[in-house]
């Protein structure tokens, strides 16, 4: 069962992991920068807490002890540093 779990959550986690590689390459470009900061940013956030969310039940099936925060941490470092 837990399995089925995290395999659930690992699939919602993926279009937030896709969209934030979307955003970073779209905010690379000079030119779209202000656009897209005002478009994707809300997008952003609602995608690193969702990911950040899955994360956290994740670990809680597997019986890690991580705090919310952590999670939200681990989904920065999905990204390099601009």
């Amino acid at each position: 069962m837990k399995t089925i779990i995290i395999l659930l959550l690992s699939i919602i986690q993926l279009p937030c992991i896709i969209e934030g590689w979307i955003s970073y390459l779209l905010s690379s470009i000079m030119f779209f920068t202000a656009i897209v900061s005002l478009i994707w940013w809300p997008l952003d956030m609602l995608c690193a807490l969702l990911w950040a969310g899955c994360e956290y039940i994740k670990q809680k099936c597997l019986s890690h002890n991580l705090k919310f925060s952590d999670a939200l941490v681990l989904y920065t470092h999905l990204f390099p540093i601009v």
